[in-house]
């Protein structure tokens, strides 16, 4: 059987070897925007990859402190230009290595559905920020309707046919488990190229991606 930690580094040994995999998606560039309309100053990036979307964010935001975490020892060698700290970590098996309450705010970006139990991910992140803390943490919506006449006409969507995806998540799913973590939700934003508007204003039938933006309790 093949591990987490095995399977992610063939991912970015193959599929993800460059970054122009993530140049092509034009939704790391909204990601961002959500992540620098914050105005981080110390940020955590949790699955960070090869800190594509850190340097996006860092573009944004040119005075702010990063550290990065990732699964992928691959990933991480490319990484570490765009961050002041790396650490290699699966959440499943062991705590994050950064300090309690050391952050203004947390990125998880297309981690959750990955992992065994998000919701000790989530409490993990929540432990490293500060009390006000924001967290941007996104997921792919099972509800999307591309998704839903996919089911409709008997095929898997990507979100439960990919191998290395554990979860499924939807608006409210979301939700649930960020809170369960210690947040409070904000809101939750959507990603779309053709229907931006809605998406953003109905992301749970109009987008691929949910984007949920949480505030640590004080």
């Amino acid at each position: 059987m093949t591990d987490p930690k095995t399977l992610h580094e063939e991912d970015w040994t193959r599929t993800k070897a460059s970054d122009s995999f993530y140049a092509d998606s034009p939704r790391y560039p909204d990601i961002a925007g959500v992540i620098t309309a914050l105005a981080p100053k110390r940020l955590l990036d949790v699955g960070c990859g090869s800190g594509y979307l850190a340097s996006l964010v860092k573009a944004g935001c040119p005075g702010v402190s990063m550290d990065g975490a990732d699964i992928s020892e691959v990933a991480l060698k490319r990484a570490e230009k765009h961050f002041m700290r790396v650490w290699q970590v699966n959440l499943d098996v062991a705590p994050l290595p950064a300090e309690s309450a050391a952050y203004d705010t947390a990125v998880c970006t297309e981690v959750l559905e990955h992992l065994y139990d998000p919701g000790h991910a989530l409490a993990e992140i929540c432990r490293c920020l500060a009390p006000g803390g924001k967290l941007v943490v996104t997921v792919p919506n099972m509800l999307f309707w591309r998704y839903r006449l996919q089911l409709l006409l008997g095929v898997v969507p990507s979100p439960v046919s990919d191998p290395r995806h554990l979860h499924v998540f939807t608006p409210g799913l979301l939700s649930g488990v960020i809170c369960g973590a210690g947040f409070k939700v904000e809101r939750i934003l959507g990603h779309g190229v053709r229907f931006r508007t809605l998406a953003r204003s109905w992301p749970g039938l109009f987008s691929d991606v949910l984007i949920g933006i949480a505030v640590k309790h004080g």
